[in-house]
C-alpha cells in the first residue's frame, strides 16, 4: 500500500506490471548481448587468413607465443565453427619440453545451447614428476582452497582440467590471439599503468636458448613466473 493525499492506494498491481515490463526488456537486452557475439564471431572467422598470414610472419621472431604468454609455446590458433563461429577450439601448439610429451592441446567451446555450455578438454600427458596441476604437499594447519582459481600458486595449465573456464579462454580468443603484437611490444597499458601477467610459464633461461635447444630438452627447471607484459585495456579484471 501507498499513501496519497491520506488514501491509501494498492500499488502492487502496477508494480507488477514494471516488472513484467523489464522482463520483456532484459529479454531483448539478452537478444542483443547474444546477436553481437555473434557478429563479432562472424568478424573473427573473415580474418582467419590474415590470421594465418600473421604466424608466418611470427614463426620468424624467436620466442614470439613465449612473451606473449607461456614458454615452448610455438603458436595460438583459434578454430571457429563455420557454421556457428561463436563456438570454438583453442588450440596450442608446443615445442619439445620437460614437462609434457604433447605437441598439441587443444580446448573446445560449444555454446549452442542456450543458458549452458559444452566443454571439451584434452588429456595432457605429463612427464614422469613434472605435472604441474598436482596440488603441492599442504603445509601443517593451512587449509584447502575452494577451487584452483583461489589458489594464486595455480598452473595455468589447471585450466585445461577445468570443467568451464569460459571466462578465460573469452580473453584468450578475443583479445590476447587478436592483440598478439600488442602483448609482445607491450605497448598496450592498462589503466592503472600496472603490468599484469596473463599466464603462469615452463621455466627457461632463455628465450632464444629454447628454440635453438628445443630438440634436446631435457633440462629440470623448475616452473616460474610468465614474462610480465601490460594488458590492454580492455583485459582489465573487474
Amino acid at each position: 500500500m501507498a499513501t496519497s493525499n491520506g488514501a491509501n492506494i494498492d500499488i502492487q498491481g502496477p508494480l507488477q506490471e514494471l516488472d513484467d515490463i523489464y522482463v520483456d526488456i532484459n529479454a531483448i537486452v539478452e537478444q542483443l548481448v547474444e546477436e553481437e557475439a555473434a557478429l563479432h564471431a562472424k568478424y573473427e572467422q573473415k580474418k582467419v587468413p590474415l590470421y594465418k598470414k600473421r604466424q608466418g610472419a611470427i614463426d620468424k621472431i624467436p620466442g614470439f607465443w613465449h612473451t606473449c604468454a607461456i614458454s615452448y609455446l610455438k603458436s595460438i590458433d583459434i578454430e571457429r565453427s563455420a557454421d556457428t563461429p561463436i563456438n570454438y577450439k583453442i588450440v596450442f601448439k608446443f615445442a619439445e619440453n620437460p614437462y609434457f610429451t604433447n605437441s598439441e592441446l587443444a580446448k573446445e567451446f560449444n555454446f549452442s545451447d542456450k543458458g549452458s555450455i559444452k566443454v571439451t578438454n584434452p588429456n595432457i600427458d605429463w612427464k614422469e614428476g613434472k605435472d604441474l596441476t598436482a596440488a603441492p604437499p599442504k603445509l601443517e594447519g593451512e587449509e584447502d582452497a575452494d577451487s584452483f582459481t583461489e589458489n594464486e600458486d595455480t598452473s595455468f595449465f589447471c585450466w585445461f582440467n577445468d570443467v568451464n573456464g569460459s571466462d578465460l579462454a573469452d580473453l584468450i580468443a578475443n583479445d590476447l590471439y587478436p592483440l598478439a603484437l600488442m602483448y609482445f611490444t607491450g605497448s598496450a597499458e592498462s589503466d592503472d599503468d600496472d603490468e599484469v601477467p596473463v599466464f603462469d610459464e615452463l621455466a627457461q633461461d632463455d628465450v632464444e636458448e629454447e628454440y635453438e635447444a628445443s630438440d634436446d630438452a631435457g633440462s629440470d627447471e623448475e616452473a616460474e613466473d610468465a614474462p610480465v607484459n601490460k594488458r590492454p585495456k580492455r583485459m582489465e579484471s573487474n
